[in-house]
């Protein structure tokens, strides 16, 4: 899946929700709507009105499709509308450079994440 207007139809339908009655919920005129899933007009940038998307669609915060939805969501070089707060923290820049420095692979930064949820579960 790597397109945001498929995947937003395709969990709506899931949900249940026909397209005026999705669209009267997230406050955005059909036309928009069926643009945004058409791929003729962008995701929108906001993340609260992506959260507020999310949630009525019954997407868990954390969840893949949760992911999913904000990482198709994002604009080409630029974060997920869900994470993006987080390169304003002071030490994201150096996180990032030293997973870059290091070469970490895919399955390398996948361990890493593991590992850093399993500690705050402890």
């Amino acid at each position: 899946m790597n397109n945001f207007g498929t995947f937003l139809k395709e969990l709506r339908v899931r949900a249940g929700f026909g397209l005026r009655t999705f669209a009267d919920m997230i406050d955005m005129p059909p036309s928009n709507l069926s643009a945004v899933e058409h791929g003729r007009r962008k995701p929108p940038s906001d993340a609260d009105q992506l959260r507020e998307m999310a949630r009525h669609l019954g997407l868990v915060d954390g969840t893949p499709d949760w992911n999913t939805f904000f990482d198709l969501a994002r604009e080409a070089d630029s974060l997920p509308a869900d994470v993006r707060h987080m390169a304003r923290r002071p030490l994201v820049p150096a996180l990032l450079r030293t997973i870059d420095n290091r070469q970490l692979t895919d399955e390398e930064m996948e361990k890493l994440i593991r590992d850093i949820q399993e500690d705050r579960r402890s």
